[in-house]
């Protein structure tokens, strides 16, 4: 009896105990906050017209630690016969140095082309954990749409 009483004790103070350990571990508040634009200097956008020469990641992070890299990948979707579903095609990445860094990636159409019609997106990590991703689609004779 009195060794089913010590281990019922044991079992409720190590529950205890790994409860405790759970609510004292840090909660990792990393974030990437981004749009995507024609260029630096213009407004938010995600559809651009085929000819543009190209796109534009703008992103402020919040709570990084110097040394964190930011990682961004832009993958085309689905752009018909141009490409194979999900095909990256571009990768770019940094170290910051400061908690709220700012900065910028682009991704240029290649020469004398047009960028296929189709749907994109980029993928924003730091590290190695994806903590933003934002969708934009290309199409043929439209202007540059604002959000």
């Amino acid at each position: 009896m009195r060794a089913a009483f010590f281990l019922g004790v044991m079992i409720l103070a190590l529950a205890c105990v790994g409860s405790f350990e759970a609510a004292g571990q840090a909660v990792d508040r990393k974030l990437v906050h981004a749009f995507l634009a024609k260029d630096k200097d213009s407004k938010p956008a995600t559809t651009f017209p085929d000819d543009v020469s190209s796109i534009y990641l703008i992103w402020k992070g919040e709570d990084l630690q110097a040394g964190d890299r930011i990682n961004v990948i832009w993958i085309a979707e689905d752009v018909g016969g141009a490409s194979p579903k999900e095909s990256k095609i571009g990768e770019h990445s940094v170290i910051v140095y400061k908690s709220d860094e700012v900065g910028s990636f682009f991704v240029s159409r290649p020469r004398s082309r047009v960028w296929p019609a189709g749907r994109y997106r980029t993928e924003i990590y730091i590290g190695k954990k994806l903590v933003n991703a934002l969708r934009f689609t290309i199409q043929s004779g439209v202007s540059v749409e604002l959000h």
